[in-house]
């Protein structure tokens, strides 16, 4: 869940480094799931093209066959599930981070105010008359 900078506090930046480190943390195991699934990817489209290209034998549709095409597809289908995955959650790990850039933009803009109105404007006030004395009390 994602505020808007101008409705979160100083709580809200330390909600949204948990996030950023959450999906940091899914980038990475969404990138290594799809490592572990590179390797049986390739061994089944080898099995699949040594079995296209054997001497002797014409090109069957058996069962084993039939089985490779499957394998290959799922893998396939997988790894692109994995990937899309993969693509949303650096999106929002992308508008995470503009988030924490607002906010921390909106932070310093707020300190600086403050600073300003403690140095700059706090001396000035203090040489007003005060509410009672303006009223004639």
């Amino acid at each position: 869940m994602v505020h808007s900078p101008g409705s979160v506090g100083v709580l809200g930046i330390f909600g949204i480094l948990d996030q950023i480190g959450a999906q940091e943390r899914n980038i990475v195991a969404l990138q290594q799931a799809i490592l572990d699934k590179d390797a049986p990817q390739r061994v089944a489209q080898s099995r699949l093209y040594q079995r296209s290209h054997r001497p002797n034998m014409e090109l069957c549709r058996d069962d084993p066959q039939l089985s490779l095409v499957e394998e290959v597809w799922q893998l396939d289908a997988m790894l692109s599930s994995l990937q899309q995955q993969l693509a949303e959650a650096r999106g929002s790990l992308a508008h995470l981070e503009e988030s924490r850039t607002a906010l921390e933009k909106a932070i310093a803009c707020k300190t600086h105010s403050l600073l300003v109105d403690k140095d700059k404007c706090m001396p000035h006030r203090r040489r007003y008359p005060t509410v009672v004395a303006l009223a004639g009390y």
